[in-house]
């Protein structure tokens, strides 16, 4: 009787312990804390009522798709495993002592200052999944959790393969850094299907090196969210070109343009930065910003900053050595061409025959080699009207991408010199319509990369004139970036002698700004071509989802048996096998096999596993 009712203690502990709940979508909400949306894989029992409740500890495996929210705490005891594949979680906080893995396209979003508790283990089985920390700076996040943050059980390191990135002004994103994945998969059909090949973060593909011999074959493609491609048709970036940003959602695109159907041979994605409008001129920290540029390509990012390479003259545009220069720069993504090429005595229109139109276009087309997305030339005030003008006219006939307009602007034709106190109303009226005059001559987004009221103002010009200006780069939607440019005769720095903020910094520090670009996926537009495209919406199905479908679709072609099974599986299928593995339920390989008919599984200890047969996978049960 005794060993009776141990047997029965045993089974009921493995019973309790196995418990694993997929997601349904029953209920017809999103509501991670209702029972009824969940099923248990084998038996398809809901969970028990108020088993999944808001701050009451979860001892079991949910397995997660589609996007889902969880209105208050979610606790994990040392049972607990939430497992995401296909999916997305926005909840406040996690805590307690489970795990979380992230599978493919897997993102979880929290919002809470402290969201996750240190006895939470958080372990990414994809490259295609991310953390994003709505109110935790990166530091903060790197501070509190890299050492709880995994890849395929190994313990990561930063910044050589995890990143810790702003989102925004006050959060964060945390996921894989490699060069060897890849988030951009191209197919030489419509319809993402034919021929397909995974192109590498970060690396340039042109020309035969695109894999799978897909140069000048590409119809359709997806990027991942949080990515940014560059096409382009020819190998050396020229030609017909386009960047798509994929901020917030995953870019699916069907069918490419006529311009670029089966016509690319230049690809290169990076990692997109989430940054906001604000930035500034030169390397000044504690402004709130999340970028700047120093007029160099010599700069550097941090978690916090992007850094805007600039090609400032002939010397940075002239050799390949350059464009590597600026390729291998972490974390940026746009480049910042020549400073105020126009002036023949000045600048970098001094050196090399520059404010010649042709000689700066031959230069500028060197830096279309670096894949990133191209601001052009910034030229003095009244001169973005005719030089810049004359360089947009050539690039377009020799089809060289511009994708945003660099402006340069400090009042000059007011008669400065001679009005120091000039009227801030009216200075901010003219500042306004120079902008609009210039969005009116090239219709692409703006970067305001030098500004202020002029030199010869005041202090109290300066602010008055900021005050008004601000609120109104922010709410211009084509106005993308902007950097006060604090004058040489120190009338409005952002710091005294003591280091301690003026009142203009003071403003421009606490000033709240926006995001830079609002769109969640985004078709860049160019010199060359509109944002003319649609983007594939995609419905999520619960039962399309790694974990719950594939192996229903798998049975129509392969049949095993018998399954549950204690000791071998047969396999039958009408193809040759040349790939065969063994998965656990949240997507590990186990083992892999011989290209064999049957398998041993004796080893396994029970629970539900996959076998990977070719692409195809099928759920069996060890008993």
């Amino acid at each position: 009787m005794k060993n009776y009712f141990i047997f029965i203690f045993l089974l009921l502990a493995f019973n309790v312990n196995a418990q694993e709940y997929r997601w349904t979508g029953n209920s017809n909400n999103n509501d991670f804390f209702d029972e009824l949306n969940w099923v248990e894989f084998i038996s398809n029992n809901i969970p028990a009522e108020n088993s999944i409740n808001p701050g009451q500890p979860i001892g079991f495996s949910l397995y997660l798709t589609c996007e889902i929210i969880a209105d208050g705490e979610i606790i994990l005891n040392e049972n607990g495993k939430i497992i995401i594949t296909d999916g997305e979680l926005n909840s406040e906080k996690i805590s307690g002592f489970g795990e979380i893995i992230l599978n493919n396209s897997a993102y979880l979003n929290l919002t809470d200052i402290y969201p996750i508790f240190e006895g939470i283990s958080v372990n990414f089985n994809s490259n295609e999944s991310w953390i994003r920390f709505y109110n935790l700076d990166p530091s903060s996040a790197f501070y509190y959790y890299h050492d709880n943050i995994f890849y395929n059980d190994q313990q990561l390191s930063y910044p050589e393969n995890i990143r810790f990135d702003n989102y925004y002004n006050e959060g964060s994103i945390v996921r894989i850094n490699s060069d060897e994945f890849s988030n951009l998969t191209v197919f030489s059909e419509n319809s993402l299907s034919g021929e397909s090949a995974n192109i590498s973060n970060n690396t340039v593909f042109e020309g035969e090196s695109i894999p799978n011999n897909l140069n000048d074959d590409i119809s359709s493609f997806k990027l991942n969210k949080g990515y940014m491609a560059t096409f382009a048709e020819n190998e050396d970036g020229t030609g017909k070109s386009k960047v798509f940003i994929s901020s917030e959602n995953d870019i699916i695109i069907n069918i490419l343009p006529e311009y670029l159907n089966n016509k690319i041979s230049f690809i290169r994605v990076i990692p997109w930065n989430w940054v906001t409008k604000k930035g500034t001129a030169g390397d000044t920290e504690s402004m709130n910003n999340n970028w700047f540029y120093k007029w160099s390509n010599n700069g550097s990012s941090d978690m916090s900053r992007e850094y805007a390479p600039m090609a400032w003259g002939k010397g940075a545009a002239d050799d390949l050595n350059d464009i590597e220069i600026i390729k291998q720069k972490y974390k940026s993504t746009h480049l910042l061409a020549f400073n105020e090429p126009d002036n023949c005595n000045d600048q970098s229109g001094q050196y090399g025959n520059m404010c010649v139109v042709d000689t700066s276009l031959v230069y500028y087309k060197n830096l279309l080699k670096t894949g990133l997305r191209m601001v052009s030339p910034a030229t003095r005030q009244g001169e973005v009207f005719s030089w810049l003008n004359e360089f947009n006219y050539k690039a377009e006939n020799q089809e060289i991408r511009i994708d945003v307009i660099a402006v340069h602007w400090y009042d000059w034709t007011s008669n400065p010199e001679n009005s120091p106190n000039a009227n801030p109303q009216d200075i901010y009226n003219r500042f306004v319509n120079y902008l609009e005059n210039v969005y009116n001559l090239y219709g692409l987004p703006i970067w305001i990369t030098e500004f202020n009221a002029n030199r010869y103002r005041n202090e109290w010009v300066h602010r008055q004139f900021l005050q008004l200006a601000l609120p109104y780069l922010e709410e211009t939607e084509y106005i993308e970036r902007y950097s006060f440019f604090p004058p040489v005769t120190d009338q409005a720095d952002f710091f005294d002698e003591n280091n301690n903020y003026t009142q203009i910094g003071e403003f421009y520090s606490n000033f709240n700004s926006t995001k830079s670009m609002a769109e969640n996926e985004y078709a860049s537009p160019s010199n060359l071509n509109s944002n003319d495209y649609e983007f594939t919406q995609t419905e999520c199905n619960p039962n399309n989802a790694f974990l719950s479908n594939h192996e229903i679709e798998s049975q129509k072609e392969i049949t095993i048996y018998p399954n549950p099974s204690n000791d071998y599986v047969f396999i039958e299928f009408d193809q040759e096998i040349t790939d065969l593995k063994i998965l656990n339920i949240e997507g590990r390989i186990i083992k892999k096999l011989r290209p064999v008919e049957y398998i041993n599984v004796s080893f396994l200890n029970k629970g539900i596993y996959f076998l990977k047969v070719n692409d195809h996978f099928i759920k069996f049960i060890k008993k």
